[in-house]
């Protein structure tokens, strides 16, 4: 007997990649462009409009340069995946983020 797999499982061994391939063909709707740097960074930009969006395994960061492009965006995803925003970005792998006058603080 055999069996067809129509969806990757959690834990398979192929089951990253086929998640980074439809996230990423999402965000490709989206007009978010893959950054040539690094494959996990996708950037929108659209005239004076701009966003990043980091996405390591299952956690995301997103920023963009005005609240209702972030909220368009947020919207976008939540209603193709379930997804929670947890809000402003107070840490991301081990990395504690702190506001600074200049930027952000990591440490």
């Amino acid at each position: 007997m055999v069996c067809q797999l129509n969806k990757s499982l959690y834990g398979l061994k192929q089951a990253p990649r086929a998640w980074y391939s439809r996230f990423a063909a999402f965000l490709l709707t989206l007009e978010f462009v893959e950054a040539k740097s690094h494959t996990s960074l996708f950037i929108y930009h659209h005239e004076a409009e701009t966003a990043y969006l980091l996405l390591y395994v299952d956690d995301i960061v997103l920023t963009a340069s005005s609240p209702s492009l972030l909220r368009r965006i947020i919207t976008s995803l939540q209603q193709e995946f379930a997804m929670k925003d947890l809000g402003v970005l107070h840490h991301f792998l081990g990395v504690i983020v702190k506001p600074h006058p200049t930027g952000l603080l990591l440490h």
